[in-house]
């Protein structure tokens, strides 16, 4: 009895989760997952390999462990197989519950309090993306190496050991290979060893070097934006976005349930609920039982490093923090059991209020990241079938909504079908919202006069996407607009844009072309004075080594020469557009480097690899 008695307190919290989070288990890749399964791509030689590694990437994050690497693996041995991604999300999961118990048992003293805390914890919504979206599992894993730290740090504590502090570093410094959150364990291990452990509080001291190493070096290679969704703001918005994900943690995320209760329900849940739990602290504080307060430190030390991201709250930025206060609601409601009639009846009316409030939010949640995943894999079968059927046309999406685009295009999935150029119908971009990216759109849909022209020639193939299979309406397809219409933007490494360009460029290499030392190309006029002509694209490191100078003429009117510094790979130009050709029925743009390159075995004159060209 015993003995089921102990595998029931390790295995029932393992299997709540997978029956809460199924639809987590069994769903499929979106979004963000497919620009780091392309990593692999770009990896030829040792030097790619770093590069992937370690370059940095998305807002500067640099995870080499649960980004790079898990993805990098993942995608060279199983492929668009998604269960042994899942696999290890899963299972490194039941590891941070079966931490999360441990350690609650530990901190209370009361071994139902762990298993609580455990429970507590997977039901709260914010599990669901974590759970359910592969690119999330840097919090997962994060959790797994702040959690061990912890527990080899009371091991340490309780034994006098040596070897669980070195496990505990070993821990420390892997967790900065998961996520930047890992910089703030130092406070967690010296909080504790403060209020709890006073011994040991100068042996903790050390942890900070390396965050504050980390810290340093960081910032120098991927300096903190402070403009845009992600620009960080140290203002009083932070108590703002504290109170927010104090309320998420202790009701649903964006206060959202599928039981449409009434507007004030889960405010007034969550305010019983803090009630509850800061009563109930109180009392172990003035019992010198210290350790409850570190359950809290433990939610303010993780949640720290996102407030200052007031334009980006996300629910699963609470995934880490809700840990702390699971384990003091765990700990609060044994103790409560113990009690008198009046303090367990407290005790299950509050743990009623937070499972109503927060499971079904939780299952829902799941389930919706399982059909957007559905969704992606039904238009990525269909664009393989597509392709099948026609391997030398670009295929372009009609009906694309939001939801489809955001998961299922934007992030190229295509290309590790051996596919550069999958487009949206022109208009489609009133279908989506663009959620402030305005950058991301344009490189998408096909504009009027390039689709008709590639009507005409048979270059392209249009599918409407409709259920679950794409049907082909190219032959009543109509564009609306005239096929003389030229675009603001043009893709140089598309083959729809040839006709666009003069005859001295190069044929598409990939998802790019080049250009000799001078090239010419069409485009159409700006409406307003004050546009600009946008120019990116990638350059030889070698012609780049000193600099290199590109020059724009535009209707035969100079522009100042624009400067590409030495060993830069990439550019991203701006030149001002002169108002006399404001307008004009067309721009004609010459284009001039002062420096090419000719590779050994290549007959050509590189100069620059673009790119697009864009008047905004």
């Amino acid at each position: 009895m015993i003995r089921c008695r102990n595998a029931a307190y390790w295995i029932v919290p393992m299997l709540a989760c997978l029956a809460l989070y199924w639809h987590g288990f069994t769903a499929w890749f979106r979004g963000d997952d497919f620009a780091w399964l392309s990593l692999g791509l770009r990896v030829h030689n040792f030097q790619d390999l770093l590069n992937a590694l370690f370059t940095p990437r998305a807002q500067g994050t640099i995870r080499p462990l649960s980004e790079r690497a898990f993805f990098l693996a993942g995608y060279g041995l199983f492929g668009l197989n998604p269960l042994p991604f899942r696999l290890v999300v899963f299972a490194t999961q039941f590891a941070n519950l079966a931490l999360v118990a441990a350690i609650g048992s530990r901190l209370s003293g009361m071994r139902t309090a762990g298993f609580c805390a455990a429970i507590f914890w997977l039901i709260n919504s914010a599990l669901a993306q974590p759970l359910g979206w592969v690119c999330v599992y840097n919090e997962v894993l994060c959790a797994l190496f702040l959690l061990l730290a912890l527990y080899f740090l009371l091991r340490y504590i309780e034994t006098g050991s040596g070897r669980y502090n070195v496990y505990q570093w070993i821990a420390f410094l892997l967790g900065f290979g998961a996520l930047e959150v890992t910089v703030v364990y130092p406070l967690i291990a010296a909080g504790y060893t403060f209020l709890c452990a006073p011994k040991y509080f100068r042996r903790t001291l050390p942890l900070f070097i390396p965050s504050v190493i980390y810290v340093l070096v960081h910032n120098t290679v991927a300096p903190l934006p402070s403009t845009g969704t992600y620009g960080m703001h140290f203002d009083g918005s932070v108590f703002h976005t504290l109170l927010t994900y104090w309320t998420w943690t202790l009701s649903s995320t964006f206060l959202q349930n599928p039981m449409e209760p009434q507007p004030w329900v889960l405010p007034a849940g969550v305010a019983l609920i803090s009630i509850g739990l800061l009563l109930f602290l109180a009392r172990q504080w003035q019992g010198s039982r210290k350790a409850a307060a570190f359950c809290v430190l433990w939610f303010l030390a993780t949640v720290a490093p996102v407030l200052p991201l007031r334009d980006h709250l996300t629910e699963y930025y609470i995934y880490l923090p809700s840990i702390g206060l699971a384990w003091l609601g765990g700990w609060a409601f044994a103790a409560a059991w113990r009690a008198g009639r009046a303090a367990k009846a407290c005790a299950v009316l509050l743990a009623a209020m937070y499972i109503l409030m927060t499971a079904p939010e939780a299952v829902a949640a799941s389930e919706w990241n399982y059909t957007l995943t559905m969704r992606t894999r039904d238009l990525v079968g269909g664009l393989v079938r597509a392709h099948q059927l026609h391997p030398n046309r670009t295929i372009v999406l009609y009906g694309v909504d939001s939801d489809l685009f955001w998961s299922g295009v934007r992030d190229h999935p295509f290309w590790l079908l051996g596919m550069q150029h999958v487009y949206l119908a022109p208009g489609s971009e009133s279908r989506i919202n663009n959620q402030n990216r305005d950058e991301d759109l344009p490189e998408f849909v096909l504009p009027p006069g390039v689709t008709a022209n590639a009507l005409a020639r048979d270059q392209l193939v249009i599918y409407a996407v409709a259920g679950r299979q794409l049907r082909n309406i190219t032959s009543v397809y109509r564009v609306a607009n005239s096929m003389d219409q030229l675009p603001s933007r043009v893709d140089a490494g598309s083959p729809l844009t040839a006709y666009l360009l003069g005859p001295e460029w190069y044929g598409v290499d990939g998802n790019h072309r080049w250009m000799p030392k001078r090239a010419t190309l069409r485009l159409a006029a700006p409406a307003a004075p004050g546009e600009k002509l946008y120019l990116d694209g990638n350059c030889p490191e070698e012609t780049v080594k000193n600099g290199l100078s590109v020059s724009v003429t535009v209707n035969g009117i100079a522009e100042p020469p624009a400067r590409i510094s030495p060993n830069d790979t990439s550019f991203d130009l701006a030149f001002p557009l002169p108002d006399s050709v404001v307008g004009k029925s067309e721009l004609s743009i010459t284009v001039e480097v002062n420096r090419t390159l000719r590779p050994p075995g290549d007959e050509r004159e590189l100069g620059l690899a673009f790119g697009t060209f864009a008047v905004r």
